[in-house]
């Protein structure tokens, strides 16, 4: 039999099909009738089927190193959690999971009275979606048909190793009509600017810089001075994009820019600039979207990551939840940070890289969308719904995870709005801040294809042998 689900190595959402015999998946198949990416799957997608089989998946609860049943773990939970304060206690939800589990988490919260709830992901992904809330009139988002029919793509960044599946359509503008143009904004050469038409090239991190030129913004002199592309090569690319009778302008949230949010931000002024323009972001974690949408509208109070940490550091939360990701693997400072943690809950689909977790903890085997099913919201703003290909052998969703720590106190309303809370950005003070980026020093060096984060990839063949570039 063949069953079908979705990738959420990326935010494009590819779709992905599995051979089962009886409750067994047996082999990885190729889903040629998903319109996102007709079969074709990137090296990461391959390696779902590792994802589903891989034996080293959490399968049994942990509290420290000892394995327990889940109702010893659950009732340990519960008795440990009514040692702190409601403000003592901290909540992460990792961008990989689903709209249903980020919901359930959020009223989790609020059923046990805790405010510190926050998302988990990529620093650069969060960042960005900061700046795509930010209302700019005019802006809408693309789709990928939009993108095909596109006669001017402007790209942010490494598309190609985010989401190699799209280089089909990218090919496609190049090459479906004289005169179409491909414009990449990237101080490196990469799998992206190979198919530049027209490459700006800036100083390592002064992308926001380039693209607030090209909205019309900031002058090309300034933009010049600070991301070290020369006004005339500026020129030409904003007059390239904006003849075009249709075009879309791609975001691709990266560590080494500096102020992904204003990068967004600009790009959705440069889409609204010019009739017949779109805009995509193209994040790492899958559901960043999603998950970030519900815990806004959810808890729209809830403090920052940073906020988080000192909070931690100044000893006023002393327990937190971690949902679907270990925010201190492969980070020293942070394990620090845990040791001066009380008590510690992580729901993983791997055991965790931190020795710190393993000091004051409890372990749980989450469930993945293979298993657990569920609904994500992906880039474009569509929303794809996921069955389960694979049952839930010892893992549990964080949707029933939430319920047994609530003790079923869970409201049980449904998100039905999925769209952007938007906020206003003073379009001086944005260009004030734009002009203060400075370039990074050194190149953003050779990129590397990840995808999830260290945590969830190191256990996986493919990043073993690509982690070195």
């Amino acid at each position: 039999m063949i069953k079908k689900s979705k990738c959420l190595f990326c935010s494009l959402g590819c779709g992905v099909s599995f051979r089962t015999e009886g409750d067994k998946v047996v082999a990885l198949d190729y889903d040629k009738a998903d319109p996102i990416n007709l079969g074709a799957l990137c090296p990461r997608g391959h390696y779902n089927l590792e994802l589903i089989n891989h034996p080293g998946r959490l399968m049994e609860p942990q509290i420290g190193k000892r394995k327990v049943s889940w109702e010893e773990a659950v009732a340990f939970i519960r008795q440990e959690l009514k040692l702190f304060n409601k403000e003592e206690i901290g909540c992460l939800v990792s961008c990989l999971l689903s709209n249903e589990s980020a919901l359930a988490a959020a009223r989790m919260a609020q059923a046990l009275g805790i405010k510190n709830i926050l998302t988990a992901g990529a620093a650069a992904d969060l960042e960005a979606y900061e700046g795509n809330k930010w209302q700019v009139s005019g802006a809408n988002l693309a789709t990928l048909e939009t993108v095909e029919q596109s006669e001017a793509l402007l790209i942010v960044g490494d598309l190609l190793s985010r989401s190699p599946v799209l280089a089909k359509r990218v090919n496609k503008v190049k090459y479906g009509k004289r005169g179409n143009k491909i414009i990449v904004i990237d101080p490196n050469q990469t799998h992206t600017t190979w198919f530049a038409t027209n490459h700006l090239a800036c100083k390592p991190g002064t992308e926001a810089v380039v693209l607030a030129a090209l909205a019309g913004e900031l002058p090309y002199t300034e933009a010049e001075n600070i991301s070290g592309v020369p006004s005339a090569k500026l020129q030409q690319a904003a007059e390239e994009f904006r003849v075009a009778a249709m075009g879309t302008v791609i975001y691709v949230p990266q560590s080494k820019k500096q102020r992904n949010d204003l990068g967004v931000y600009y790009a959705k002024k440069l889409a609204a600039a010019s009739p017949n323009k779109g805009y995509l972001v193209y994040y790492l974690f899958g559901n960043t979207l999603g998950v970030n949408t519900i815990i806004d509208r959810e808890a729209p109070d809830h403090p920052t990551y940073h906020e988080l940490l000192a909070k931690i550091d100044r000893g006023e939360v002393k327990s937190l939840l971690m949902f679907g990701e270990d925010i201190s693997a492969g980070h020293a400072e942070l394990q620090k940070r845990f040791r001066m943690l009380k008590f510690v809950v992580f729901a993983g689909h791997f055991e965790s890289e931190s020795p710190a977790i393993y000091d004051n903890s409890i372990i749980l085997p989450l469930a993945t969308q293979f298993e657990g099913g569920g609904s994500y919201l992906l880039a474009d703003g569509t929303i794809a719904s996921c069955q389960p290909v694979a049952p839930k052998v010892g893992s549990e969703t964080l949707t029933n995870i939430c319920g047994f720590l609530a003790e079923g106190r869970l409201d049980d309303k449904v998100i039905t709005d999925h769209s952007l809370i938007n906020k206003t950005k003073n379009e001086s003070d944005a260009l004030a801040e734009v002009g203060k980026i400075e370039p990074a020093e050194g190149s953003t060096g050779k990129p590397i294809t990840y995808f999830g984060n260290n945590h969830l990839v190191s256990n996986f063949f493919w990043y073993q042998v690509n982690k070195n570039g």
